[in-house]
């Protein structure tokens, strides 16, 4: 089968869907699929292939990504599909990438994947009600047209339907597994040595417990929630430090927000980092933590957890934690912020051969979690959509 996987985003930007998109390749490949991933680029003038990625070139955007594809209707792109000629089109985005997607499916006549990766009403942030309003309409109206124009939704979690439905859409979702390379991060690739590097370089002390985050830095993630638990329960002398990693919209607020709360010396940014450090960067840590309430894609989680890290997340009113995570086992989901902290203290009692320990529990807890399991599901998700296709795509036209 010729799949083209459709994604604003790729490594080295640190995002879910970046990784999602990556994994998914190297499984179908590996069940002797054929497949294209097409992305954009900023400082690129035109369109080239490479390996399997087509990357288009990009403008800056204030889309949750930073940058955008210039011309869905990219000529060179078009003589690519043209002679691959995809039997599906999968889209893990409604930015224009995701627009480029539809347009290829329906010059070439061939179904659509679409996989709900986020909600589309927490991509801004404005104190004005009047521009977040605008903002939301135009992300509304994305989002709605890759849900029309997809012959089978897929998502890593259940709450998607629920994103679905606020739009007054009634579509079944079916859920794909995640899954990571569990050959690049694996904690036994490090020692204590290079641990202990990655940590002088970031301005981390030695003996502290790190609670690490990789991902957008954006409004849904919730992340001044733990700056604000970090400046209200836990000491200096507790020894626990916070470290982000990646970039988003929130960034200035964030570093501001610890800058007022004096906060510098136990709270870090590592900015945006390539994939290919985040191996060192878990295993360097002790605990991965999230605060969102309503996360769907958690590839970031996969990968800690392959690099033995435990996951601290937030559980929700509709108990939609994610699937993976064993309560007590290989993480915990906290009701409150004062859960949380109880967690993290707990964890940084641990001597170190029991976090030796809860390594190797968490990270054999993903056993069977891997990149050709999650091709195997995908390929039941693709023949349904081939399957669905009886209809002719209508494009939306005027993005």
């Amino acid at each position: 089968m010729n799949v083209a996987i459709f994604t604003e985003v790729l490594p080295p930007y640190v995002s879910g869907v970046s990784t999602y998109a990556n994994v998914l390749k190297k499984g179908l490949e590996s069940r002797g699929h054929r497949v294209i991933l097409v992305t954009s680029a900023l400082n690129k003038e035109q369109a080239s292939i490479k390996r399997g990625i087509v990357r288009c070139p990009a403008k800056r955007s204030g889309n949750k990504f930073g940058y955008e594809c210039r011309n869905i209707h990219d000529e060179h792109v078009i003589r690519f599909m043209d002679k691959f000629r995809p039997d599906i089109v999968h889209i893990l985005t409604d930015t224009k990438i995701g627009y480029m997607g539809l347009y290829i499916a329906d010059r070439l006549q061939c179904p659509v994947v679409f996989s709900v990766t986020d909600n589309y009403a927490d991509r801004f942030a404005s104190k004005n009600p009047i521009v977040w309003r605008i903002k939301t309409f135009f992300e509304k109206r994305h989002f709605c047209d890759m849900i029309d124009n997809a012959q089978v939704i897929t998502s890593t979690n259940k709450r998607a339907a629920l994103f679905i439905r606020s739009v007054g859409r009634r579509r079944k979702v079916l859920l794909t597994p995640v899954a990571t390379d569990k050959r690049r991060f694996d904690y036994n690739n490090s020692n204590n040595e290079a641990n202990m590097k990655i940590r002088r370089k970031l301005g981390i002390p030695r003996s502290a417990t790190v609670a690490v985050f990789a991902g957008d830095l954006s409004l849904a993630k919730r992340l001044d929630s733990i700056i604000n638990t970090f400046k209200r329960r836990l000491k200096y002398d507790d020894n626990i430090h916070f470290l982000m990693v990646g970039g988003g919209t929130e960034t200035a607020y964030l570093k501001s927000l610890c800058a007022k709360y004096h906060l510098n010396d136990r709270v870090h940014f590592a900015g945006v980092l390539s994939n290919s450090l985040m191996p060192e960067i878990y295993s360097a840590c002790d605990i991965y933590v999230s605060a969102a309430e309503d996360g769907l894609m958690s590839m970031s989680f996969a990968e800690a957890m392959a690099c033995g890290l435990p996951v601290l997340v937030k559980e929700d009113e509709e108990k939609y934690v994610y699937s993976m995570i064993k309560d007590g086992v290989n993480g915990f989901a906290y009701k409150s912020e004062k859960d949380f902290v109880r967690y993290l203290k707990k964890l940084s009692y641990f001597e170190n051969d029991e976090r030796e320990k809860l390594k190797y529990i968490v990270r054999n807890s993903l056993k069977g979690i891997n990149s050709t399991h999650m091709a195997k599901c995908m390929e039941k998700v693709y023949a349904n959509a081939r399957k669905a296709f009886n209809v002719h795509i209508t494009f939306e036209k005027g993005l």
